[in-house]
């Protein structure tokens, strides 16, 4: 029996056409050694786990009788994975050549190298900020997500040093593969030793955050984190979430928090307290928005 050396996790929550067009790319684009594909289904309470055994009856498919968030789903597929490297995907991601015998080869011969973060993309062919700096009080203004960042990104100054460069560390110019402090859990290839002594995701973020907190950790651990411009995964950002993402963006605030109170503050102090209520601010404003379009969109 052939040793298992890549092993390809994703957690599917109501979203099986989304894993099943994923899967059906990693069929069409096999890695050029040994794998497996495992789909964690986060009980999703759908026809989901049918939808994809009838499709792909060749993986691994694990249904969580309880939804334990992002993390814990990866968590629970990695339990069950044999293989020296580990590769978790999002589900609404799609890949369209081999991409992963590149940073294998990377993360095997390179030394203290324990996490990998490939170059994303959208389908539009957008370069997605997914290596950051660890957060800290500028984050909150060039963030991937804030207008300045979003600026910043459309101006092509991101990854090119200063305070946009700290925060949104892909520099689109870089074509060799180099350290950065995190990489986001869109796809990133990590060793099983380094898994191990991180101890895998912090089941305390249900969504969101949890990638930078596991970098954070294996920096600790003596852990490298690098970023692979050689290889891509495309990506349909929000597919998953799209619906209803009132509940995600609370997640998203919710698991700020805490990444502020584990890394940045964990104490209590002025910079905690300014942190805790301008999160709740901005999501309270991120959720009536959302609500609005929504409505909008119900109404048209």
């Amino acid at each position: 029996m052939t040793n298992i050396e890549l092993s390809i996790i994703t957690v599917n929550y109501q979203t099986p056409e989304l894993v099943n067009r994923l899967v059906d790319s990693l069929k069409e684009f096999p890695p050029r050694l040994p794998y497996e594909i495992i789909v964690v289904d986060n009980n999703s309470g759908d026809n989901s786990v049918d939808l994809i055994s009838e499709a792909h009856p060749d993986i691994t498919l694990l249904a969580l009788d309880k939804n334990i968030g992002f993390g814990g789903g990866n968590n629970r597929g990695v339990e069950v994975a044999t293989g020296s490297i580990i590769a978790l995907v999002n589900s609404d991601g799609v890949i369209r050549e081999e991409s992963f015998n590149g940073p294998v080869e990377y993360l095997r011969s390179t030394n203290n190298v324990g996490i990998i973060g490939l170059r994303v993309m959208t389908p539009e062919g957008f370069l997605e900020q997914t290596a950051r700096g660890f957060p800290n009080v500028s984050t909150g203004l060039v963030g991937r997500s804030t207008l300045l960042g979003k600026l910043l990104q459309k101006l092509g100054l991101a990854g090119k040093g200063g305070v946009a460069g700290r925060n949104l560390m892909v520099d689109p110019d870089k074509t060799e593969p180099y350290d950065v402090d995190w990489v986001a859990g869109t796809i990133k290839l990590i060793t099983r030793e380094c898994w191990d002594m991180v101890g895998g995701f912090d089941e305390g973020y249900f969504m969101y955050w949890e990638d930078a907190d596991f970098c954070k950790r294996a920096h600790n651990e003596g852990c490298r984190v690098v970023y692979y411009p050689g290889a891509t995964l495309y990506h349909i950002a929000g597919a998953s979430t799209s619906r209803n993402p009132v509940p995600a963006i609370r997640y998203f605030h919710q698991s700020a928090y805490r990444y502020i109170t584990k890394h940045v503050s964990p104490g209590p102090s002025l910079l905690r307290g300014f942190a805790w209520l301008a999160l709740k601010l901005r999501c309270a404003l991120k959720c009536t928005v959302a609500r609005m379009k929504n409505s909008g969109n119900n109404n048209s």
